[in-house]
């Protein structure tokens, strides 16, 4: 079978316009002007901010109408060639069907985040158009490897990673279209208009501050609706500071996965770093990579 890409935006070079969009929770200024400075100084890149950038209503950065205007001024602007979000939260899935994306299909660019981004991943990857699961402004300090990754992600170089290994992981490799991000909005993704096919792809998930109990839960949710039926294979992240109830669940993260999975053929690789901690190395969602798991390494390369 022959294993196709989808459709890569152009890599961005030095002096390229990049827009700095809030599409979910209020952002910290400090934090964003220093992801301005890492951009502009050391990826080469000219900063532009959304008109929302900073506005504040609730919890959101702006009004859902301040939102879709400002998000929809980005994809529309030939001047722009790659937009990166300021940072997740909540509220990227409450506008994502009210985009126009007609200007943005005939001239795709780069988009850039991780979290709450991931329902704005599955909507381009809806379109065939591939996109970054990567540090977007406010993490763009915690970690310089996943950062690099990032500014290689963007520059169109080839992404191979050689990481830790894990005893829960289950041996093989295989190949096929990366995908995946935020188990939460994975699970909140599906039967929507930007719901997308799992099959034969290369699946990463994770998630931060969740109860056990749900991790389970929307596991239960995946596997219903066949999403891991028919896999290439499996790359479970990082599960950041999960909770418990008074009674406890009885299992962490990594064993309710390897439960969900445990009938299934296909490799899978535990605590790759790709999520909520420091560590978030850069993905390229739709692009081909060979994944090869073993017990004390995981590669993950661009084919």
């Amino acid at each position: 079978m022959k294993l196709e890409a989808l459709i890569k935006p152009p890599a961005l070079k030095k002096g390229d316009q990049v827009g700095i969009v809030s599409l979910s929770s209020v952002l910290d200024e400090k934090r964003l002007l220093e992801g301005k400075e890492i951009i502009e100084d050391s990826f080469g890149f000219k900063i532009v901010f959304s008109n929302n950038i900073l506005n504040v209503h609730h919890n959101f950065a702006g009004t859902d109408q301040e939102k879709i205007e400002a998000f929809q001024a980005m994809l529309d602007n030939p001047e722009i060639k790659g937009i990166i979000a300021g940072r997740g939260g909540y509220g990227a899935s409450k506008i994502i069907d009210q985009m126009n994306w007609n200007s943005f299909k005939q001239n795709p660019k780069w988009l850039v985040g991780f979290s709450d981004l991931t329902v704005v991943h599955q909507k381009l990857q809806s379109l065939g158009i591939q996109s970054i699961h990567g540090p977007m402004m406010v993490t763009l300090t915690n970690d310089a490897a996943s950062t690099e990754s990032l500014k290689k992600a963007l520059t169109g170089k080839a992404l191979k990673y050689k990481e830790r290994g894990h005893h829960f992981n289950r041996e093989g490799e295989c190949a096929g279209q990366i995908i995946g991000g935020n188990l939460c909005l994975l699970a909140h993704n599906i039967g929507s208009s930007s719901d997308i096919s799992f099959e034969n792809k290369i699946l990463f998930l994770e998630d931060v501050g969740e109860y056990s109990y749900n991790i389970d839960r929307m596991m239960v949710q995946l596997k219903r609706a066949g999403k891991l039926n028919n896999l290439a294979g499996l790359i479970v992240g990082q599960f950041s500071d999960s909770k418990e109830n008074a009674i406890p669940f009885g299992k962490t993260a990594f064993e309710i996965i390897q439960e969900h999975v445990s009938e299934f053929q296909y490799p899978v690789s535990y605590d790759f770093p790709i999520g909520h901690d420091d560590e978030n190395l850069a993905v390229r969602c739709g692009e081909v990579m060979k994944l090869e798991v073993f017990k004390n390494q995981v590669k993950l390369t661009s084919i």
